[in-house]
């Protein structure tokens, strides 16, 4: 079994600070890269399937959103992610989505679930919602990644 020193198995406050920074600038990097930024909002949101009854008795399926969060290039909305990653990690009846919306529909949405939301809104989010990345979304993280090699390898 291997002994780990001190220095191995922490970092510094430094590292840390820089470690994160680095990871905001690369949210922030994906977020303007993305041609969608321009007239819209990025939001995650965490829902689960749910069937209401209707008029004539049927059954309707539809998403149980329970907060919108508007994801910006900062500190806290990369702690938003983590943690409503991790959690939808446990928490086997939801699952994590993402959506590009208008950012005329920011008052409407930030902040809120369905049982807020207008019904309009509930049936648009849970028909373009996105789970997972897109090609697009990978294309442009190895195309951010890629350019900050370039600049840790040239000193650009």
């Amino acid at each position: 079994m291997k002994k780990l020193m001190k220095f191995e198995k922490y970092k510094t406050k430094e590292e840390e600070a820089a470690e994160r920074e680095d990871k905001v600038q690369l949210l922030n990097d994906l977020l303007m890269e993305n041609p969608l930024h321009v007239d819209n909002d990025f939001y995650l949101f965490i829902a689960r399937d749910e069937f209401k009854e209707a008029e004539s008795g049927l059954y309707k399926k539809t998403i149980d959103i329970e907060n919108m969060v508007k994801i910006e290039g900062d500190s806290q909305s990369l702690g938003a992610i983590q943690g409503m990653q991790m959690r939808s990690m446990f928490q086997h009846d939801c699952s994590l989505y993402h959506i590009w919306l208008p950012k005329e529909l920011e008052h409407d949405i930030s902040g809120k679930g369905s049982g807020s939301l207008d019904e309009w809104l509930v049936e648009l989010i849970n028909k373009y919602k996105m789970k997972g990345a897109d090609q697009h979304g990978k294309d442009i993280y190895k195309k951010v990644i890629n350019r900050k090699k370039q600049i840790d390898n040239y000193n650009l």
